[in-house]
């Protein structure tokens, strides 16, 4: 019955279809339209008349006719239902457009014949954009594959998803061995904090990506140096879906980088070395000027004196004075001896060495005045125990340091000596400190380690122990610094090279 009061059904179907999007005909058992909705003309660009009559047979594409033939057309004329048959038709304009279609059977009620009721829509933006999207995944994944640097795509929580063939190659492993492995299973620890924090970064939404110098490591256990930029994948709501990293392999460049500054940093020890060098021949010069110039001019005049004087008593006394002055030579040039041996390391074998021993060794040297000052030392030596040095030259050190300690000890109170090791860096360091005299290094600070240089006239001392000290702790390439107060005792640091280093 018609709701429609004075509408025909026929003008009801025309004003239903006319609306719709979709194209809706009834077709014959063989194909054949019998039906077309007005709407045709905007979808397929033919008006209905032009198709009555005519087989949708004509229109599909060449290559879709046989597969609608058998997977649509014959099962619904089986009675098959839910046949949604996609397929290229061509327009009227000659271009080919996706339609997909509901298919059905109908039969005639009365006369029992059997039609086929289409409604087909347009899908090919649809398809065009599946297509593209297709085709950018296969970009995408062929650029991943074959890209001659390292790509590695990792999840929001850093575990590796995908990896090509040149990062796994980079780091000596096959591609299906890096698969589900968290990015930090295979970084170094050393470059690992400053990763995390710019990931974090990532995900609080303050940067998209960034770049980084960090260490992988090898499959071997090595480190491998390399230039790592990271760019973030983010879905519509702005969250981190995949991190893309590209690796590009700077080992090479690092390890020359590294060769570079060491021998950088060997120049610049060589150059120390020889500014330490000319100024000890400074210092020889200035010591052969005004301690071997003096007593060979005193010599000189004393011989002068002897050939002069007929007096048996003035020879005599210009006899001892020749004695003395001659002694006094020797020693000068005993002296210097001594410090030309210190500077030729052509004796000297380093090797690490026990603190404790060494020091042990030299007490018991010096027991009986340190058992007559009754001496109080503390050893500590627990953080660095040992340090890379000849083990004479550490035995002269600590005899120089003891002896100065017991020579400039303050009478009015126990002399107490602490010695403490630590290291730092390249080096490691003992510090000498004693409760003693002390220095006034705010007049003395640049003469101290001078020779023939004293700064208690009430002391005996000949100014050559700490001179010693230095020489040797430069020799060796190290190097001694004092900190000291009058009244207050003294500290010396003696900073020593590691194994390989400034040597």
């Amino acid at each position: 019955m018609n709701l429609y009061v004075g509408l025909p059904d026929s003008e009801i179907l025309q004003l239903l279809t006319s609306i719709s999007r979709e194209l809706v005909c009834l077709h014959e058992s063989d194909g054949t339209y019998l039906y077309v909705s007005p709407n045709a003309k905007s979808i397929i660009g033919y008006e209905p008349e032009e198709l009555l009559g005519k087989n949708p047979y004509d229109f599909f594409h060449p290559d879709d006719r046989r597969l609608i033939f058998e997977r649509s057309h014959q099962p619904i004329l089986k009675g098959e239902e839910k046949i949604n048959p996609t397929f290229r038709f061509q327009h009227k304009n000659g271009s080919y457009l996706w339609l997909q279609s509901d298919n059905r059977l109908i039969v005639h009620p009365t006369s029992g014949k059997n039609y086929i009721h289409t409604s087909s829509r347009d899908i090919s933006e649809k398809i065009e954009s599946e297509a593209n999207l297709a085709l950018s995944e296969r970009k995408f994944k062929t650029l991943f594959r074959d890209s001659p640097i390292g790509l590695v795509l990792t999840s929001k929580q850093g575990f590796i998803d995908e990896v090509n063939e040149s990062f796994a190659k980079f780091l000596g492993y096959e591609i299906f061995e890096l698969l589900g492995k968290h990015f930090s299973d295979i970084s170094s620890e050393g470059e690992l904090e400053e990763n995390l924090r710019y990931r974090d970064s990532v995900q609080k939404g303050m940067i998209d990506h960034y770049a980084i110098e960090k260490q992988y490591i090898h499959k071997a256990g090595h480190l491998v140096w390399a230039y790592v930029t990271v760019t973030v994948l983010r879905d519509d709501s702005g969250h981190p879906i995949y991190y893309l990293a590209q690796i590009i392999d700077i080992d090479e460049r690092k390890k020359t980088e590294r060769l570079l500054l060491e021998n950088n940093e060997h120049l610049k020890a060589t150059k120390n070395s020889l500014l330490i060098q000319n100024k000890q021949l400074q210092s020889y010069n200035q010591i052969i000027s005004h301690h071997l110039r003096a007593p060979v001019s005193n010599l000189r005049s004393l011989i002068d004196l002897l050939k002069l004087t007929k007096s048996e008593e003035e020879r005599i006394e210009l006899q001892n004075h020749l004695e003395a002055v001659t002694e006094s030579l020797e020693t000068t040039l005993s002296e210097l001896i001594t410090t030309l041996k210190i500077q030729s390391l052509e004796h000297y074998h380093p090797e690490w060495i026990s603190i404790r021993d060494t020091f042990a060794k030299v007490e018991k040297l010096m027991e009986g005045e340190l058992l007559k000052k009754k001496v109080q030392i503390e050893l500590n030596v627990i953080d660095k125990e040992t340090v890379y040095v000849s083990k004479d030259y550490l035995e002269t050190i600590f005899l120089q340091l003891l002896s100065n300690s017991l020579l400039f000890s303050e009478p009015s109170r126990t002399l107490r000596i602490v010695i403490e090791s630590f290291s730092i860096g390249n080096e490691t360091t003992i510090s000498f400190s004693d409760n003693g005299t002390g220095i006034d290094l705010s007049r003395y600070g640049d003469q101290i380690f001078q020779m023939k240089k004293t700064f208690h006239r009430q002391m005996s001392g000949k100014g050559l122990g700490l001179f010693l000290m230095k020489y040797t702790m430069e020799s060796l390439g190290g190097r001694v610094e004092v900190k000291s107060k009058p009244g207050e005792g003294a500290t010396f640091f003696l900073y020593f090279p590691n194994q390989g280093n400034n040597l």
